[in-house]
């Protein structure tokens, strides 16, 4: 089975990047890499022409990951927070799906679509809970949401009200019980 040498003009998965030297199977080479302009055969010319077209491509790739760092920093451990409706026990009556995440990160001025959003299933309680947005290639991040029921929070207002009335009737309790006391001594003089 013939190989032929060649230099491919753009990344191929599996096979190389730009400027790479290659040897593939005649067939492959006469009938994918060479139609479709994805490699040309070895030679000096080429090679110089190839070099120039990596270094421009790795200048390229360098700056995509510096502001993927970037955006990973900024990323990391960020806590986003939505109150959504619910009942007493915390059960939403939606959810929380990848495009309400987008809408959360989209209002703190991150533009990311919820295409790169991966969530297993919405989150229908609430709760603190991890979510992993896909950036770019086979970098991703882990952001925390914490999901507040509003239903849970009349229940704590409730409970707040609760307690104060109930702090307030011991009070005037306590108020009043050295009053009859001393109304007691009196009577026994």
């Amino acid at each position: 089975m013939a190989r032929v040498e060649l230099m491919l003009r753009e990344n191929v998965r599996y096979l190389g990047k730009v400027g790479d030297v290659v040897t593939v199977a005649a067939g492959y080479a006469r009938n994918y890499l060479i139609p479709n302009k994805l490699a040309v055969k070895a030679t000096a010319e080429n090679q110089r022409v190839l070099a120039r077209k990596r270094e421009r491509i790795d200048a390229e790739e360098a700056a995509r990951n510096a502001e993927l760092a970037a955006r990973v920093a900024v990323l990391e451990g960020m806590v986003l927070e939505t109150t959504e409706r619910s009942d007493e026990n915390g059960h939403l009556y939606g959810s929380v799906n990848a495009a309400r995440v987008a809408e959360l990160l989209n209002e703190r001025d991150f533009e990311i679509s919820d295409d790169n959003i991966r969530l297993e299933r919405a989150i229908k309680e609430s709760g603190t809970h991890e979510v992993e947005l896909h950036l770019f290639g086979e970098t991703s991040v882990t952001v925390t949401i914490e999901v507040t029921g509003d239903g849970e929070n009349r229940d704590a207002a409730m409970a707040e009200i609760i307690a104060e009335v109930d702090a307030q009737e011991a009070e005037e309790a306590a108020e009043e019980a050295p009053a009859d006391d001393a109304s007691e001594e009196s009577e026994d003089a």
